[in-house]
This record gives C-alpha cells, structure tokens and sequence, in this order.
C-alpha cells in the first residue's frame, strides 16, 4: 500500500475547504449574502460529512469499499468545481457538502488501510493522517491568495484537478490494502456509546470541533476586522496550523504508549485559554499567537480522543468508532458554524469568550467520563480479512 497516495489526498480533500474559508467574506459580498445564508455554506460541509459517516461506517468495516471510494472522489473532485462556479446560496452549500462527504468517507477508508489488521502502531498513523488534514487547511488559504489574481475559480479548479491525478491511484491503494473486517451492524453504535472512554472521547470531539466551526466560520471577517488583508489572513491560518504539522504523530505515539487518557487533561489547559484568547486579541499578531496556543493544544486533544476509542474499537471496527467521535465533531462543527457569524455580528469577538465557556464544561464532563475507569476492546465477533 502506497501511504504517501492517501496522505497527499487527504491533504487536497481538505485544502478544498481551507480554500473556501478564506474567500467567505469576498462570496458573501460579491452575491450580496446573508449572515446566516455565511452561516449555512459554513455549516454544511460539516453536516454532510456528519450524515456520510454515520450512515456508511458499518459498510466500511464490512470490507465493502468500492462503492464508497468512488463516491469519495467524485464528490471531493465536484466540490470544488461547484463552489467556483455558484452563485447562489443553495448551490454554494450544496457544493461544500459534496467537499464535505468526500472527506468525510474518504477519512474513514483511510483509516481503515491504514491501520491494516491491528492498531500497533496506530496513534502515530491517525497523527500523520491528521497533519496531512491539518496541512491541507491552513494550505487552502495559502492556495486561494496565490491563484486569486486569475480569478475566484482558479484555486478551485486547481484542487480538483490536483484530486483526478493524486486522487485516482490513492484510491486504488486503499482498495489492495489488507484491513480488518467483521460482520459489524449499527447495534455496535449503542454499545459503544455505553463505554465511558467512547463518551469521553466524543466530548473531547465536541470542544475540539466547536471551536474550529466557531473558528472557520469567523477568521476571515474577524482577522479582518483586526485589519488583516487576504494575504495577511492566509498567512495567519498557516501560524495557527502550523504546530499540527508535526505533532500529532508525536501526540499519538505518546497517547498510544501512555494512553489517551493521560493526553487529554493538559490538551484541554492549553486549549480552553486560547480560544479565551482570541475574544480579547486587539490586533491581528496577538490573534495569531492565540492561533499557535490552540493548534498546539488541539494536536494533543484530537489524538487523544482517537486514541481513546481505539483502545475500544480496536481495528474491527475502527471505521464504526471514528464515526460516532467524527459526529460529535461534526455535529458540533455545524452547529457552531451556522450559529457563530450571526452570534459575531451582535457581539463581535466576545463569541469566542461563550464557546471558551461552554468548551470548558464540555471538558470537565469528559475528565469525569474518564475517572470512570478503563474500558476493555468491545467484544469479540467472528473476523476476516478483506483485501
């Protein structure tokens, strides 16, 4: 299996989107848009990704991968295309949720090759995975400011076709990839949400992607507000992204070896102070220092709540696990996308001080989840091996 295929994929995947947020504030104006029309375009990339997941998980740790590969490309190489070429609200969104859904399916195949026929060596494999995601984000912007003197489509169509040469063999490889398979059913959901490190984890999911919905739907009006130019946003995005880089492969390593538990608690220190942060922040380079502070914190949190499922999950069903923790995300993503530029428009950065606030009870719920005690692997079922 070629790695380095996915990983670059899983980069573009998410660069389409990182492309989107930085052109919000120019679409909302150049179509005469609404706060809360912002607000749905934002959300719904997060919200298709959300439904994509829960409904095909169980078809992913079944073996059962063409189907979804296909559907994973071809929606991330659409997404794009749609986006450059949309007018209205209805076709923006329904665009980015096509961008969403290739990600979102995509995500789970590659975890599922990835991880092979057992978790060793996982939590430094979802690392990389998670800084390709990362790199992809903070590039998008970086991408739009380098392509937006050819025009607003130029990036798009760039992504897309980057997809269609990258994106064809990655899918091939995940394909030939030996994983692990079992007869799994949607009753494996409810009982892994019964597991006190499950519930944990997908708390974690919460205040994790909470803040990148409030987050992405925000910092271009709000760096710009600051006085930030497009190039300055792009440049700003890339200081907050920067230490997911390279952490998370360390912060799995260290959550696989020391458990996922034991990450959590200082990821949250740092995590909650941030976002604080950035409700005072009075200038653009003070805002970015907040940005390192939570990309710093949030390689540990994510990692650490991926590793606490595995640690349920096990390989079986790790396709199953990372979509129930990537619903809480993305539940909490949508939401706080949709809500959050309107919140903006009646408090300005004062939002982010409510979602430090509403971050920190999430978290304190999670350490209590944990306190429970340890989890074994979810119980054994007939497996296989699917190719």
């Amino acid at each position: 299996m070629r790695a380095w295929l996915i990983y670059i994929t899983n980069f573009l995947l998410t660069s389409a989107l990182g492309v989107v947020f930085v052109f919000l504030e120019d679409v909302q104006r150049l179509h005469g848009l609404a706060d809360w029309e912002v607000g749905a375009i934002a959300a719904t990339g997060f919200g298709a990704a959300l439904v994509a997941q829960l409904v095909l998980a169980p078809l992913a740790d079944q073996g059962r991968s063409q189907v979804l590969a296909v559907l994973a490309l071809a929606a991330g190489i659409i997404g794009p295309i749609g986006f450059a070429y949309g007018s209205s609200m209805l076709v923006l969104a329904g665009s980015r949720g096509l961008s969403g859904v290739g990600l979102g399916v995509f995500g789970l195949l590659a975890r599922k090759a990835l991880l092979g026929l057992d978790t060793v060596g996982g939590g430094a494999k979802l690392g990389i995975l998670l800084s390709t995601a990362v790199a992809g984000f903070i590039m998008g912007p970086i991408i739009g400011a380098a392509f937006e003197p050819l025009g607003l489509e130029a990036p798009f169509l760039f992504v897309s076709l980057s997809l269609i040469v990258v994106g064809i063999p990655a899918t091939r490889s995940i394909l030939r990839a030996e994983v692990a398979a079992t007869p799994v059913d949607y009753s494996d959901l409810g009982r892994l949400l019964a597991r006190p490190k499950v519930q944990a984890a997908m708390l974690i999911q919460f205040v994790v992607f909470g803040f990148i919905g409030v987050f992405d739907a925000l910092i271009d009006r709000f760096l710009t507000d600051l006085g930030a130019s497009t190039s300055g946003v792009a440049v700003a995005i890339l200081a907050v992204g920067a230490p997911m880089l390279v952490l998370p492969r360390i912060a799995g390593n260290l959550a696989e070896r020391l458990g996922g538990a034991r990450v959590m608690l200082p990821a949250l220190v740092g995590l909650i102070p941030a976002m604080l942060g950035y409700g005072f922040a009075p200038t653009v380079l003070v805002a970015t220092f907040c940005g390192f502070l939570h990309g710093l914190s949030e390689s540990f949190a994510s990692i650490s709540a991926q590793v606490l499922v595995l640690e349920v999950t096990g390989a079986e069903r790790a396709a199953v696990g990372s979509a129930l923790l990537e619903t809480a995300g993305l539940s909490a993503a949508t939401v706080a996308a949709a809500v959050a530029p309107s919140v903006y428009g009646s408090v300005d950065q004062r939002v982010f001080v409510g979602a430090a606030v509403i971050g920190a009870g999430l978290g304190l719920a999670a350490l209590a989840r944990v306190l429970q005690g340890s989890d074994e692997q979810l119980g054994p079922r007939p497996a296989a091996v699917a190719g």
